[in-house]
Order: C-alpha cells, then sequence, then structure tokens
C-alpha cells in the first residue's frame, strides 16, 4: 500500500534521453528512449525476454562477458559486495549484486528519520508463527529496497556501491545448534517453519503491484548445510542422504518452487567432500532441477571459490577452481578478484580456464543470461518513465506503517516461559532495578548482520553508532510511573570478566522490591566467523544471576540473544523469564508487553537446551539420536529440555478441541481468560508406533506440519482448519525420497502448553511423492 501510494505522489520522471544519473540506480540508461541502445532489439519491450537476451548476449565481447561474472577491482567496492563493470558502450551501468535483507536493506540513511526499517531479529520472526507478518516483512523490503535505488542509496562502501533492487534475505540455515555463530540471523530449527517463512517472505519481496516485474531479486543464504564457523572455509560435513533431505534441504524447495526465489548464496560448507559452489548435484540436479528454478542464479559466498584451493584444497589451482565451480553451476565469484578479467583488476581465472579448453563460451553465455535475464525481469532494460517501482519516493523509507508493522511483530515474537503467581504483568509505581548487561545494551539488541545504521549520522565514519536506540532500562523506566528504576548492568558487556560495576548493582538491588535481570547473548560472543563454545551464558553473567538472587528480592529474567542459552541452573529460582531474542529497537514494545499493556506473544521456534548439552559433538551434523549420542532439535533429540519447541504462555487462558473431519483438521479454540490474546496452534505429524516398528528407517519423533495464529477476546471462541494431504504424511527414506507409507499415521494438535490432541488418519498404500 505504501508503495502504491508513492507511485501516484512522486513526480514523474523527465522525458528523454536519460544519463545515469537522471534515473534510479542499476537502470540501463542505453535503453530509455533516444538513447545509445534504444534502437537495438535487446531493449525492444515488444520481444520477448529470451529474444533480447539473445541478441544481447550475441553483441557482447569475451572480455565484457566476464566483467559480469566476477567483481571489478576498478569501483572502490568491497569485492564482497561485488559490483560489476556494466557495459558502458551499450549504456549499461554497474551493478551491485549483493545488498543484506536478512533484517533490513543494508543502506546508509539517506538523511534523518531516512534509514532503513530495522526489524528485530529472524529468531524473533519464527517465533511470531504468522505467515502475514514475514509477507509483510518483505514487502517492506522491497518498497524501501526500490526508494533507496531510486533516490541513488549506497551500501557503506562509498558512493560507487549504487543499491539497486538485488537483495540477500533470508537466510534459511536452520539452527542446528544454539552454539553457532550466526543463529541470530536464522528463524528456527525446525525445516518447516524456516521454509513458510522464506515462502511468505520470497513472495513480500517479489511480488508487487505492477506485475510486469518482480519488485526486487530475493537470495536465500547459505545453500546448502551452512552451521559451522569454526574453520568454514574448510570445513566438511558428512551428511547421510536422509539427513540431507530430511532437515538440510527440505526448507529449500518450497521456497524455490514456491516462491520462484531468483538467486541463491551457495555456501563455503563442503558436503561429503564436495564444496557447495562446486557442486552439480547441489546447484544444478536438485536446485535448477528438482526444485524447478531452472534460471536460478548462484552467487559464492565471500571468498568460497579461493577455498577450494587455500583452504579445502579441492583442486590444486585458481584455474581449476573456475572450471569446477563454472561446471558445477555457479555463476558469479563473489569476494574475489579471480573470475574478472585483468582489463578490471582480476586474475581472470575463468578466461584462462577456457584457454585451456576447461570451460566453454556457451557455458559462460548461459552464466552472463542468467544474470542479465534477472534485471531484465526487474525492469532494468526497460523505460523507466511508466514503472511504478522506479517512482517510489523517500515517503516509503521508515514510514509510520513500516515502524508499526515493526513494532507489531516485534509484539508477537517475545516469548512468556514462565510466570509464577503471575508476576507478570508488571504494577507502576514500583521499585525496580533493572540488572545485567542486556539493561543498557544497544548494538547488542540486534542480531548479527542486522543495520550498521539504525541511527542517522551526519559523519559517516560513525555509522555504526546506535544512540537512537532505547535500551530495555530505559523503557522500562518510562512505564513504569510512580515508581523507582534504578539501572545498573553489573558487567559493561555479556562477556566481560570486568567486575568493577557489579557493587553498583547491589546496591540498585538492595534499594529494590523486584529485580529485572536482563542476560543473554552478545555480538562479541556470537556472529559471524565466531562460534561460542559452550550454551551457558556468557562470561560471568550466571555466576552474576546467584549473586543477586542471594540478596533475596524476587526476579524476573529476560533474555536477549540469538542462540538461546542454558538457564536450567537458574530456571527454577525465577518468578518470571521471558525470550526476547533480538529487539533490535523494540525495547519499548518489550517493556509494554512486561507491563501488561499488549498481550500478543510467541512461541519458541527452537529447543531450549540444558547446560549438559555442551557435550554434544558440534561438529556432528546427522540428526537422529544414537549411541551416545542424543541427536539435534525437537525432531529428533531424545534428551532433558528446559524450554521445549512451540512453548509459550500468555497473560490469559485458552482450551482447545479438534475433530477430524474426511481430511480436514478442526480446531476450536477457546479464550477461558479475562484478557485478549494470541495463541497459535501447531499441528505436528508423527508416525504411529505399529508403523514406526515397520519402518527401514528412523522417524522424526514429530514434525511440525501446520500452524495458524489466531487472535481470540475473553469468551470467544476462534476456529483453525488445516487441511491434510500426502505431503503432511510424508517420512524421508535413506535414499532422500521422500515417502507416504501405508499404515496409520498420527495429527498431534497443541498449542505449546496444556493437553495435545492426537487424531490418527489411515493411508491405504505406500507411494513415492516428488520432493516438491
Amino acid at each position: 500500500a505504501a508503495a502504491a501510494a508513492a507511485a501516484t505522489d512522486y513526480p514523474p520522471l523527465p522525458p528523454g534521453p536519460y544519463q545515469a544519473a537522471d534515473l534510479p540506480n542499476a537502470y540501463v540508461w542505453g535503453c530509455q528512449p533516444g538513447n545509445i541502445s534504444a534502437h537495438l532489439p535487446f531493449c525492444d519491450t515488444s520481444l520477448s525476454v529470451d529474444q533480447r537476451l539473445d541478441d544481447l548476449v550475441a553483441r557482447l565481447t569475451l572480455q565484457e562477458k566476464l566483467g559480469f561474472i566476477g567483481g571489478s577491482n576498478i569501483t572502490g567496492v568491497d569485492r564482497c559486495d561485488n559490483v560489476d563493470n556494466g557495459v558502458l558502450r551499450l549504456g549499461i551501468p554497474p551493478f551491485m549484486n549483493l545488498v543484506e535483507t536478512n533484517t533490513n536493506v543494508a543502506s546508509r540513511c539517506l538523511w534523518p528519520e531516512k534509514c532503513s526499517t530495522t526489524f528485530m531479529g529472524p529468531s524473533n520472526f519464527g517465533a511470531t508463527f504468522n505467515r502475514s507478518l514475514w509477507n509483510a516483512k518483505g514487502a517492506v523490503v522491497s518498497d524501501e529496497m526500490r526508494a533507496f535505488s531510486n533516490l541513488h542509496g549506497f551500501r557503506m562502501q562509498g558512493n560507487n556501491s549504487l543499491i539497486g533492487p538485488s537483495g540477500y534475505g533470508p537466510n534459511l540455515n536452520i539452527i542446528r545448534d544454539p552454539r553457532f555463530g550466526r543463529a541470530s540471523e536464522l528463524p528456527s530449527e525446525d525445516p518447516y517453519l524456516t521454509a513458510q517463512y522464506g515462502i511468505a517472505y520470497v513472495r513480500g519481496c517479489q511480488e508487487g503491484s505492477d506485475t510486469r516485474y518482480l519488485k526486487m531479486l530475493a537470495g536465500l543464504k547459505h545453500y546448502d548445510a551452512y552451521s559451522m564457523e569454526t574453520d568454514r572455509e574448510a570445513f566438511n560435513a558428512e551428511i547421510t542422504l536422509f539427513d540431507w533431505w530430511d532437515t538440510y534441504l527440505a526448507q529449500y524447495g518450497p521456497v524455490y518452487s514456491q516462491a520462484k526465489v531468483q538467486t541463491v548464496m551457495c555456501s563455503y560448507t563442503s558436503i561429503n567432500g564436495v564444496p557447495s559452489c562446486a557442486s552439480d548435484y547441489l546447484l544444478n540436479k536438485v536446485a535448477r532441477g528438482e526444485f524447478q528454478c531452472p534460471d536460478l542464479l548462484v552467487v559464492s559466498d565471500c571468498g568460497a571459490v579461493n577455498n577450494m584451493v587455500e583452504h579445502n584444497h579441492f583442486v590444486k589451482n585458481m584455474v581449476e577452481a573456475a572450471a569446477v565451480s563454472i561446471n558445477g553451476g555457479l555463476d558469479i565469484d563473489m569476494g574475489d578478484d579471480l573470475f574478472a578479467p585483468e582489463a578490471l583488476g582480476g586474475r581472470n581465472a575463468v578466461g584462462l580456464a577456457m584457454l585451456a579448453g576447461l570451460i566453454t563460451e556457451s557455458r559462460l553465455n548461459l552464466s552472463v543470461r542468467r544474470i542479465l535475464q534477472k534485471r531484465f525481469v526487474t525492469g532494468l532494460f526497460d523505460p523507466a518513465v511508466d514503472q511504478p517501482y522506479a517512482k517510489i519516493g523517500a515517503d516509503v523509507i521508515n514510514a509510520t506503517a513500516h515502524q508499526q508493522l515493526s513494532r507489531d511483530a516485534a509484539l508477537q515474537s517475545f516469548v512468556l516461559l514462565q510466570n509464577k503467581n503471575s508476576i507478570l504483568p508488571l504494577r507502576p509505581g514500583r521499585r525496580l532495578a533493572v540488572v545485567g548487561p542486556h539493561a543498557v545494551s544497544r548494538s547488542d539488541l540486534f542480531s548479527d548482520y542486522a543495520s550498521r545504521t539504525p541511527c542517522f549520522a551526519s559523519d559517516p565514519s560513525k555509522d555504526d553508532t546506535h544512540y537512537c536506540v532505547p535500551t530495555i532500562g530505559e523503557a522500562i523506566a518510562r512505564l513504569n510511573v510512580g515508581g523507582t528504576t534504578l539501572i545498573a548492568p553489573g558487567f559493561p558487556t555479556t562477556n566481560s570478566l570486568n567486575g568493577s560495576m557489579v557493587e553498583a548493582a547491589f546496591e540498585a538491588v538492595d534499594q529494590s522490591d523486584l529485580v529485572i535481570m536482563c542476560v543473554g547473548v552478545g555480538l562479541n560472543d556470537a556472529h559471524e566467523a565466531l562460534d561460542r563454545t559452550t550454551v551457558r551464558l556468557p562470561g560471568n553473567q550466571e555466576y552474576f544471576v546467584q549473586w543477586i538472587l542471594e540478596i533475596g528480592k524476587p526476579m524476573v529474567m529476560i533474555l536477549v540473544n540469538g542462540g538461546v542459552p542454558a538457564i536450567d541452573m537458574l530456571a527454577d529460582k525465577m518468578e518470571a523469564i521471558v525470550e526476547a531474542f533480538n529487539p533490535g529497537l523494540q525495547a519499548d514494545a518489550l517493556a509494554a508487553t512486561l507491563f501488561g499493556k499488549e498481550n500478543r506473544w510467541g512461541k519458541l521456534p527452537v529447543t531450549m537446551y540444558p547446560a549438559s548439552f555442551d557435550a554434544v559433538d558440534f561438529s556432528r551434523f546427522d540428526m537422529p539420536a544414537s549411541t551416545g549420542y542424543p541427536g539435534r532439535t525437537y525432531r529428533y533429540y531424545t534428551g532433558p529440555v528446559v524450554f521445549p519447541f512451540g512453548y509459550g504462555l500468555s497473560y490469559t487462558t485458552f482450551n482447545m478441541s479438534c475433530t477430524l473431519q474426511t481430511m480436514t483438521v478442526v480446531c476450536k479454540v477457546t479464550n477461558t481468560g479475562n484478557r485478549t490474546g494470541d495463541e497459535v496452534v501447531q499441528m505436528y505429524h508423527s508416525p504411529s508406533t505399529t508403523l514406526r516398528h515397520s519402518l527401514p528407517h528412523v522417524a522424526p519423533i514429530k514434525q511440525l506440519v501446520n500452524f495458524e495464529r489466531v487472535q481470540v477476546a475473553p469468551g470467544a471462541t476462534a476456529t483453525v482448519q488445516f487441511s491434510v494431504g500426502d505431503r503432511d504424511l510424508k517420512l524421508t527414506d535413506r535414499e532422500g525420497q521422500y515417502v507416504l507409507y501405508k499404515g496409520t499415521h498420527n495429527l498431534i494438535l497443541s498449542r505449546g502448553v496444556g493437553q495435545d490432541v492426537t487424531l490418527s488418519v489411515s493411508v491405504s498404500e505406500t507411494k513415492i511423492l516428488p520432493p516438491v
């Protein structure tokens, strides 16, 4: 809606001829009316995209083709952002392939209050179990990306890093282990929930009011099985076909086939000895074939091709690395100068491989076609004057509606894990001590790869400041009207061992009647290139909590983290526990929830493990339990948990009844409390005991197959319906095939709390299902 309004209000583009500066970033000025290429067939909008591509690719020299598949060294932009050189003689400008869009558009602020809308972390979004929110997030990101493009916005890499309509997000790796350094970038440990998030977000990004074009190119990360930062450049994951298709590919297939995602970043991970960025199986057979994305554009993670020589030693030299990656299905090398020709400051590895007969020009042409096809489908080769997306203006950037969506999403993302004696909601006017390092955190409230620029700074060198971000302590103090709020972090950061501030925290607690303990994981503890070594709270936080508990005041724990920490040694001593994940700019929404002004709440999209999980080998990628190994995620984990996947309380209470009518599950959710509240109905599949024992392979304990979030007023009842199809009852066999087995299948309906409802479905014959 915001984009449509902007298209109406924004003044029309001037008549041609155009120069690049007259157009949105990345538009092919040569194709605009009256310009140098406007008469050529590749600019003729009456022809099909394939016909236009045939003409354009035939006009390119070999050096120009090579200039598209690797970053240029002469742009002054970090090669990980990958700006190509364009073809100026045809009016094709340089194009930046990589703009991060996992939580926002990674752009410099245009001016005060025109910084991109920065959402809370992806795990927060996973906790909402709300497809419409995920779709709306994508629409906001694509609106703002077009606005930054139209207004010549750029990334942090300087004025040549001009933002075009190409973004990388969402990140769809699963949270295999909470110690993973990039867990804060991910929505869930569950493949189905992750897939649903990806489908909704990608559709929100790519689809818009002008059905002639995609609003932006959404790119997935990191394909595939990327789940370790430790030795990531050389790491080889040993993964069976069962685990590969049951867990590590399961979330990608639906997004490829249903959302028609345009681009994907292949990962650093080698799988069974083959680097992902050189895997014909992963890139060609599966993604472009089985997952039905023949035009998928594949780019490497930064430096992944170089790793094949320098780190995992898959090949002997860079020419061979270029050959195996291009022939394996890669289109663009990001992060290195390997593919670019010497004229652009590159090492010309692809050109040399062609001279050696290792790569054909027809194979090179295929990559060039994929690269350029993405610019055609976003309208960059067409006249800009009649394109609504080319007219989206600054009014959509951080618009009031976008801010409200961000707040609404946050309200649905916090998870109430414990609430003894209904100590929450808080009553204003109390003497509160808000302690713990996250009481004063600003930048640490964000997930990894969130915006470096949530706050405008006139000095570009200060664009990583977060001065406008409210802290949790400040937000609580604002709502504790008539009371006193003392804020004392105890430790300056989550991993600090400096205890010089502890005494001030003790004094604050002594003067208060309730403690709000804000602890968790910070960006210094886990981020790209750094895994956690333990699931326990970093630094001295665990000791700090114990010391404060000895004072004897009741305590509410607020957790801020990506990968969830183990709190089993502390949980029973808390009056209440709230998992806030990475709330970003939304500390005020968290405070409003704590004080009972809101009652939305989410559910855990992950399992909260105990400290004993540290004994699990971090490098193991197999999921099912085996001798001496408890398995991973709620689908296979057999050990103790602190709080399970899907769990979450509310300030009100609900009852649920469910029936099976033919192949439709009907659940009725009644609010039995005195407050309006949200509930999430979750449907899981589990083979019956008899069927499980007859299977020739392991099966999940249970697995999520559908869900629906509803808001219910006191005394009212909401109805939720789930159609049950073959794919809801499928299991994965040893060969990675999806199989619907003859026998009895159980459907488990759950709210994450209270009594589950189990319904049974009988299947009359066994059959193999397609991959998507």
